[in-house]
C-alpha cells in the first residue's frame, strides 16, 4: 500500500497535515500521485481555501474526523 493509496481512504475526513514549518488543517479533497488538496475552512466572511501540498513535504497527517 502505498503513502497516496492510504491517504485516498481518507478524502472527505478533516485532516491535520504538517509540512516543514507549517501546519494546514481542512478537509481532504483530493489525493494524486504528486500532490493532495486540502480545503481549510472560510476565515469569517471569507471562502475556502483550497490548498495543494506537494506528498515530498509531507512530515505526516492526522486525520481527526
Amino acid at each position: 500500500m502505498t503513502f497516496q493509496s492510504m491517504l485516498s481512504s481518507f478524502i472527505g475526513r478533516i485532516v491535520e497535515v504538517f509540512v516543514p514549518g507549517s501546519l494546514f488543517e481542512g478537509t481532504l479533497t483530493s489525493v494524486r500521485t504528486s500532490a493532495i488538496q486540502v480545503t481549510e475552512p472560510p476565515i469569517v466572511y471569507s471562502q475556502p481555501v483550497v490548498v495543494t501540498i506537494p506528498t515530498d513535504n509531507i512530515e505526516y497527517v492526522r486525520v481527526l474526523l
